[in-house]
């Protein structure tokens, strides 16, 4: 999703003034609407298109689909979900998640995990330097990150960044292939499944 600073008169929520965490989620509990926290700034996320939903929710199934066939030990939720950063002082909303066996929910809120497996994001023109620059950043000061996936929308393709024995990470393109996803020993994405009937 694309997300952005604002200054709303109708809102006291979002705007250039810092707030704790606490008070984010005091507030996030209440809107309708969903923003994130960057270490005391409320950022608000406005709405997907239809090929970014579609495109969220197929990766995720297609993932699930393959836990439950392999009776892997592994969660996938989608956007709902929040992840708490610690190291970085921020909440961020992922397009889709796959959590290690068992989540820890931050201070026991269930909708907030501080243990990601992998991470998905869909890009758009708006988002996606900061998706593959600051965000990836964000997320790698988490200990369980082991993958990061990013899906293009105007184009058949994923990113897949795989944490190494060594520390490093390397970064594998598909466009010909389906994409493989090492932090789930081997899970192979169709790129023709999940890009079905959507125009690029």
């Amino acid at each position: 999703m694309t997300a952005s600073f604002e200054t709303s008169r109708k809102s006291k929520y979002v705007g250039p003034k810092r707030r704790t965490v606490e008070a984010y989620f005091k507030a996030e509990d209440k809107s309708e609407e969903k923003h994130e926290f960057f270490n005391g700034y409320i950022r608000k996320m406005a709405g997907a298109t239809l090929n970014h939903n579609l495109l969220a929710q197929r990766v995720a199934k297609l993932i699930d689909n393959y836990i439950e066939e392999q009776e892997l030990d592994f969660l996938v939720s989608t956007s709902d979900t929040k992840i708490r950063i610690e190291a970085e002082n921020k909440v961020v909303y992922p397009d889709a998640v796959v959590i290690c066996s068992k989540p820890i929910f931050y201070l026991n809120r269930k909708d907030t995990i501080t243990n990601p497996l992998i991470v998905i994001e869909v890009l758009s023109h708006s988002t996606e330097d900061f998706d593959r620059v600051m965000k990836f950043d964000y997320y790698r000061t988490i200990p369980s990150f082991k993958e990061y996936v990013l899906v293009r929308q105007d184009r058949k393709m994923l990113s897949v960044y795989s944490k190494q024995a060594d520390n490093t990470w390397l970064l594998r393109d598909f466009e010909t292939s389906d994409a493989l996803l090492e932090a789930l020993h081997g899970c192979s994405l169709s790129l023709d499944r999940l890009y079905r009937g959507i125009e690029l």
